[in-house]
């Protein structure tokens, strides 16, 4: 990868995931790394610039940073909290907080930064009042006299005490002035021109081993599949690991999609069973997990064990995985094998993308994600087969009247779930299914999407009397981050 880049300091949060992937997105790279990452670890990685976002909390607010910001050398842009700390560091005296969870009308200033800007409204979350050091000065100002923006000019350090919001085009055009004529940046990062490289880079790290992979319908293990495919041949092999817990057809897609369209060497391992049996009489959502994930490393070491000659395994991690710490899908491997994870520099869009250059079928790269632990968390409750086929067939249900309607491709998420509520109908006591479609791929802000109703009334006719044991259906409007996506 080219050292032609932008770091993204987290301070805790989700403002530096938002801002890497929104650079990202206007062709410029970017990696994230802790905020209190060693300054020669910063040096090291010779970015063109450096951005600061997140940490509100007023513990993080008031301390300063832990590296001097000058002595770097390059290009600083802080956020939020970040600025505050910034301002901190560069030994600006605090005179208190001046606003607090509101909008106020700011005037931009004339600088590179806000280049081609207008004055408008913006949210804070808190403006503070600083006595700027010598060479710092206000680079935006609002009617109360509050300073929410600071610069040194001169050293192209930025302080905005206000974050690049969603779909904001003046927060982007923020963004681009910062990383292209600020920093210089080369706008050239596109999954295209990385791909080749990338297989390359497989290449040499797989060297003349055997891989094995565990797959699913989700696009990031298909996508890592599709690569290694590409770099070794047939010397890669994938693992379905059927635990009786897919949506319906979900098998068949997989079967359909590896073997036949990408034409890969599948392994298929009928767990079922054994699942719902390490499963019976749990409740508990994390227990359920966790027993999951031990369930899938246990099958997977065996298979890898029943291969024989295979010395690598890989997995589709990516970036926000990297990032959120994810816990790696099958851990406690066996002694000396290696763990490739060629995707964990890529965002889930850039995923796509290299899938799409690869020939990865659109229909695969497009789906909807689906976690590992599959319906077991969505069948609210002890997983039972008579439960998981309920859930099963409603799921498909909803799946298919989505479709129909041509949504599907304009819904992040979309899913049915099995409450442990019962409630009276027409042919007795049954389940009460929720209904969940979340409008944004967005980890933090995902809006719950306005379902058409006639949509909705169809779903809930065929659910009612195509599904025995569930008598009523509900629709889930409340989006995030007002609560999480799985109801866990």
């Amino acid at each position: 990868m080219s050292n032609d880049l932008i770091l993204v300091l987290d301070f805790g949060g989700n403002p530096a995931y938002y801002t890497a992937r929104r650079l990202r997105g206007e062709q410029y790279y970017c990696e994230i790394l802790p905020g209190d990452s060693d300054p020669q670890a910063i040096l090291d990685r010779n970015p063109c610039g450096l951005i600061l976002a997140g940490g509100d909390s007023d513990e993080l607010s008031s301390a300063p940073l832990s590296f001097d910001p000058e002595a770097l050398n390059l290009p600083v842009l802080a956020f939020g909290g970040a600025a505050r700390r910034l301002a901190q560091s560069i030994g600006a005296v605090h005179q208190g907080i001046s606003l607090e969870s509101n909008k106020d009308f700011v005037q931009f200033q004339e600088c590179d930064l806000f280049a081609e800007l207008t004055e408008n409204d913006r949210f804070f979350d808190r403006v503070d009042g600083y006595a700027l050091p010598e060479g710092y000065r206000e680079i935006a100002v609002t009617p109360n006299g509050l300073v929410p923006a600071f610069a040194c000019l001169e050293k192209h350090i930025y302080g905005l005490q206000f974050y690049v919001e969603s779909n904001d085009p003046d927060g982007l055009t923020i963004l681009e002035n910062f990383a292209g004529a600020i920093c210089g940046c080369p706008r050239n990062w596109a999954v295209e021109n990385y791909a080749p490289a990338l297989v390359d880079q497989t290449r040499a790290d797989v060297g003349n081993a055997r891989v094995l992979i565990p797959v699913s319908v989700n696009v990031d293990s298909a996508v890592t599949a599709a690569l290694l495919h590409r770099a070794i041949g047939q010397r890669l092999s994938c693992l379905f690991i059927d635990t009786g817990l897919l949506r319906k057809g979900d098998a068949e897609f997989i079967r359909k999609s590896y073997r036949d369209q990408m034409g890969v060497n599948l392994i298929e391992v009928d767990a079922r069973e054994r699942f719902l049996k390490a499963l019976r009489g749990v409740q508990d959502p994390a227990e359920k997990r966790r027993i999951l994930h031990d369930e899938f490393s246990a099958v997977f070491a065996e298979q890898y064990i029943k291969a024989g000659d295979v010395e690598c395994m890989a997995e589709g991690t990516i970036y926000p995985d990297v990032l959120h710490n994810t816990p790696r899908l099958v851990s406690n491997m066996i002694d000396g094998c290696r763990c490739i994870e060629p995707l964990r520099l890529l965002f889930k869009e850039d995923a796509r993308a290299l899938g799409r250059w690869l020939g990865v079928p659109e229909e695969l790269i497009s789906r909807p994600s689906f976690e590992s632990c599959g319906l077991s968390v969505r069948c609210l409750g002890e997983v039972t087969p008579e439960r998981l086929s309920m859930l099963r067939e409603a799921d498909a249900i909803f799946r298919q009247e989505v479709e129909r309607a041509a949504l599907s491709r304009r819904i992040a998420q979309y899913f049915a779930i099995l409450t442990d509520v019962r409630a009276p109908g027409k042919n007795g006591d049954g389940y009460v299914c929720v209904l969940r479609a979340l409008g944004s791929s967005n980890a933090g802000k995902a809006p719950a999407f306005k379902l058409p109703y006639d949509l909705m009334e169809a779903v809930v006719q065929r659910i009612t009397s195509e599904v025995p044991g569930i008598t009523h259906v509900a629709y889930d409007i409340t989006g995030r981050p007002t609560a999480s996506v799985e109801w866990e």
